[in-house]
């Protein structure tokens, strides 16, 4: 689920970053695979499934961008067409509580409930159980992001996990109860929360689950928390042995960031920053704006700033900005945090004051109460101290100190007490000084007694030991390939110098005869080689090319609605008639130019236009816009012609203004049988003929085109002109607009006889 905007509650740093890695549970590279299995998938269950994928990528992705949930709202409204025309009942309810998510992302929570409503109702009715408990975990998780209500959420996952009870789905079942531990880790349940989780751990492995690497996460997150340290890391390295083992990298990178938070707490400097490198890595693969991506590149930019590469760490957090832009608030304030401590490390104090209250102000803006601002007014109370500032280093430390303890590493509380003990020494409070000392004492006794030392010691020797025993396997894997490989090109000399042998015996000219036919054989090989390299390369980049002409008139189109939607928008706010209808005329104009674009994203053909269908839907869409059309009778015949998008679009323009006027002008109120016949075909001499006709009033007994001097009439004009067409009107028992041009070669079109200057329609 995506976050910007959240009520007043408190998460740990851990679980904040794991919310951002399992909203996505496919990346980028399994989109595009994605994309070309819809492109060759069959109209059933397969291609809905696909649709239903992509439309869950575009809505989970971080961020509100209005252009996200419009692409999510096309893959959902495509796969609840197709689910519709199959009859499958419970695809259908899955997009149905899938839209209820998008609904809610676009702000209208009432709107969200009510499809909620509905749609848990109309489950019940008809015994889908499974998708009642989807629907149950999606609301829990709105609930918990947006809201916090715990106790709505609890009863929500409660519930859905007595339905996948009731189904025998197992691994649901175990999911839910993950769930529900993960609420009472985020309420400060420590021991409740790794109790629930070591319960989980077991039924996994009873049922023979090896995707065990999101429990021990969490039971990571758990034990961090309680400052067992050693527990932390045991978990934190299963965590990335079973995701290595099982290959299931999606959330690498966050478990990257979880190991080097906890070699950070134990003091192992050199792995913790090999980690957040590593997961800063991981996560710039991805391309996506995340909270977890710029929280590791902060902790890479301290360790530059550490070795006394202060600009080079500003150079490094404000190319990955650029790189890859910052969209929500959180996102916002721990950039705003990395360049303070820039700043702060370049002696450009104002500036570093100035950043640390912006993140500071931005975290408040969002509602996140979380470790990560509690970092912040650390950070923000050490840099007052270096000042000298102790009244203000006293307040902001306080602060920090202010959080709920169970929920904070024990590690940042030891810092703050050591800080507050300088504070208040300087102050000549020494009373409160000794107190957070001896705190300090015992927080620092309780993390680095001799033992836990000693088993943490033991731990990163075993981990490294396992590591080393894989590097050793695979060289011994190496060595007997490479031995192998040594045996076979012994074994093939030895059968060539038989061969020789053999041939050195038969004649000359034999010998001869055979090395030439092997040395023009193997180089018929080599170039079949390159060939088929070539070939698959060129196939490869063509495909490249296709998806990305399509992506780019799938976003000219979203761009092109977009200003329709600034057009309906800014006609709410005239009071002018013929403003309302100036405006009016320009969305449909714009509406004909996206339905162009529109249709070269949704067929294999991204250069080319079926006349015909764009005909029926546009001519769909005029009858929506105007009241009168239910009076008026279409007459479409078309024959199929592709044109190129060169041509469509001025084409577009000229039909949407001809059936307008046809629309607007040609039919009085008292008339009846009022027919607009639209037609398109080849003439005799191979040209595309166009013509729109109606049996109303005609034209004025003075009119003439070339003196008219409306907007509509000299568009058409100069469209046809772009078209390298003539353009002429006509009246004879109604009004006739004729279009003859001749269209792009681009393949060959069977031309036709019908001449379209002789038709005319009579009422």
């Amino acid at each position: 689920m995506k976050l910007k905007r959240a009520p007043i509650f408190v998460l740990t740093c851990f679980l904040l970053l794991c919310s951002f890695a399992k909203a996505q549970n496919i990346n980028r590279q399994m989109v595009m695979l994605l994309q070309e299995e819809l492109r060759s998938s069959n109209a059933d269950t397969t291609r809905i499934s696909i649709l239903v994928e992509l439309g869950k990528y575009q809505l989970y992705k971080a961020g509100e961008a209005r252009a996200d949930l419009d692409s999510s709202q096309q893959f959902l409204q495509a796969a609840a067409k197709l689910s519709d025309s199959l009859g499958q009942l419970s695809w259908k309810h899955e997009i149905k509580s899938l839209e209820m998510v998008l609904t809610m992302e676009r702000g209208d929570s009432a709107g969200g409930r009510k499809i909620y409503n509905q749609l848990i109702e109309e489950c019940r009715r008809t015994n889908d159980k499974a998708t009642e408990a989807a629907t149950l975990f999606r609301m829990g998780i709105w609930e918990r992001v947006r809201f916090g209500s715990y106790v709505k959420v609890l009863h929500a996952f409660a519930r859905s996990m007595q339905l996948y009870r009731e189904l025998h789905d197992t691994l649901n079942e175990i999911k839910m109860q993950k769930e529900i531990a993960w609420m009472h880790l985020t309420e400060g349940k420590n021991q409740l929360a790794e109790d629930m989780l070591l319960d989980i751990l077991e039924r996994y492995k009873a049922v023979g689950y090896k995707k065990l690497h999101y429990t021990y996460n969490l039971l990571s997150v758990a034990s961090r928390v309680k400052g067992d340290n050693d527990k932390a890391l045991l978990y934190a390295i299963a965590t990335v042995e079973t995701m290595q083992a099982t290959q299931d990298t999606l959330s690498a990178a966050s478990f990257y960031g979880d190991l080097a938070k906890i070699y950070e707490d134990i003091g192992n400097h050199k792995e913790s920053i090999r980690y957040f490198q590593r997961s800063l890595d991981t996560w710039k693969q991805e391309g996506l704006p995340n909270f977890a991506m710029f929280f590791a590149a902060s902790k890479v930019v301290r360790e530059m700033i550490s070795q006394g590469k202060p600009k080079e760490a500003l150079d490094l957090i404000n190319n990955l900005v650029v790189q890859v832009p910052p969209i929500t608030l959180i996102q916002h304030a721990i950039i705003a945090q990395t360049r303070a401590h820039c700043y702060d490390a370049l002696q450009q104090y104002p500036l570093a004051e100035k950043y640390f209250l912006t993140a500071l102000g931005k975290f408040q803006e969002a509602n996140m109460d979380f470790e990560g601002s509690q970092q912040l007014q650390q950070h923000i109370g050490r840099f007052y101290l270096a000042r000298g500032d102790f009244q203000r280093a006293g307040t902001f430390l306080r602060k920090a100190l202010s959080y709920y303890p169970q929920k904070n590493a024990v590690a940042s509380l030891m810092d703050i007490h050591f800080m507050l003990y300088k504070v208040d020494s300087a102050q000549n409070d020494f009373r409160s000084a000794l107190n957070h000392l001896r705190i300090n004492k015992e927080l620092s006794d309780s993390i680095f007694n001799e033992n836990k030392s000693k088993q943490i010691s033991e731990l990163e020797v075993k981990y490294q030991t396992v590591q080393q025993e894989k590097n050793i396997q695979e060289l011994n894997n190496q060595s007997s390939l490479q031995a192998a490989q040594l045996r076979q090109a012994e074994m093939k000399q030895q059968v060539t110098l038989g061969g020789i042998a053999v041939l050195v015996i038969m004649s000359g000219l034999l010998y001869y005869l055979y090395i030439m036919k092997n040395r023009h054989n193997h180089e018929l090989e080599v170039q079949q080689t390159k060939i088929e390299s070539k070939n698959t390369s060129l196939q490869q980049l063509l495909g490249e090319k296709e998806w990305l002409l399509k992506e780019l008139h799938h976003r000219v189109k979203n761009n092109l609605h977009m200003v329709m939607s600034l057009l309906e928008s800014q006609s709410a706010f005239q009071h002018n008639e013929d403003a309302v209808q100036a405006i009016t005329q320009s969305r449909d104009r714009v509406y004909a130019m996206s339905l162009i674009h529109q249709k070269l994203y949704q067929t294999d053909n991204v250069s080319t236009v079926d006349v015909a269908e764009y005909l029926r839907e546009l001519v769909a869409h005029l009858k929506d816009s105007f009241d009168n059309c239910s009076k008026i009778r279409f007459d479409l015949q078309t024959e199929r012609i592709e044109i190129d998008i060169s041509q469509a679009v001025p084409l577009g323009l000229i039909l949407n203004e001809a059936i307008t006027n046809c629309i607007k002008y040609a039919f009085p109120a008292a008339r009846k049988d009022n027919v607009i016949l639209i037609r398109m075909a080849y003439a005799a001499d191979g040209q595309v003929q166009l013509l729109v006709a109606d049996n109303g009033i005609g034209l004025p007994a003075d009119f003439n085109s070339k003196r008219r001097g409306s907007l509509g009439m000299r568009l058409m004009q100069g469209l046809t002109d772009d078209l390298n067409g003539i353009f002429t009107v006509s009246s004879e028992n109604g009004t006739t607009v004729t279009v003859a041009f001749a269209r792009s070669e681009m393949t060959d079109m069977p031309a036709a006889s019908t001449d379209l200057n002789a038709m005319s329609l009579t009422a």
